[in-house]
């Protein structure tokens, strides 16, 4: 009997868990924002070296840049890319994707970084179960959004990292 309760306590955390991921996401979750520290480098030096990293990590930085306004050091621009899956789960998401828009604001000494307008795409499909349809739309729960957070804030990281790299080969 302890058996039965202790297989039936197991089932229902699990159970429990794994509808954590299917809860819905509030509208306020689907701003994503970091603010990093470059000391050392001036808001148009920044500026610079973010829209460097953008036409570098981005098919077309043309295509992608919507402002680009050095004067306020703000770029704003569209970007794409394939969605952060592990292991089983990309047997179902592989051709997923993760539209944004994203806004970098420099200052000197730092900038921000703010993702906005999350969406996930995926192209029709037709399988043993029927038809798909194609979709494009919000993130629209948090075991997604929990997954793409960590992928678009690495690009936060990947340009700081940039920025520094710049400054210690700008003698070669």
């Amino acid at each position: 009997m302890k058996r039965l309760f202790s297989v039936g306590v197991i089932l229902f955390l699990v159970a429990l868990i794994g509808c954590a991921g299917l809860q819905p996401v509030k509208q306020e979750d689907l701003t994503i924002q970091q603010v990093v520290e470059v000391p050392g480098f001036t808001k148009y030096q920044i500026y610079d070296y973010c829209k460097i990293w953008v036409a570098e990590n981005f098919r077309s930085a043309k295509a992608v840049i919507e402002h680009d306004d050095r004067e306020n050091c703000c770029l704003i621009g569209n970007g794409i890319v394939k969605y952060p899956c592990h292991g089983l789960e990309c047997i179902a998401k592989h051709d997923w994707e993760v539209h944004f828009t994203m806004r970098i604001d420099t200052k000197d000494g730092k900038f921000r970084q703010t993702f906005s307008n999350l969406q996930l795409s995926w192209p029709a499909r037709v399988d043993s179960l029927g038809y798909h349809p194609a979709h494009r739309g919000p993130i629209a729960t948090q075991g997604d959004l929990a997954k793409v957070k960590p992928a678009l804030l690495e690009m936060t990281n990947q340009i700081k990292f940039a920025i520094g790299t710049e400054k210690k080969e700008a003698d070669w």
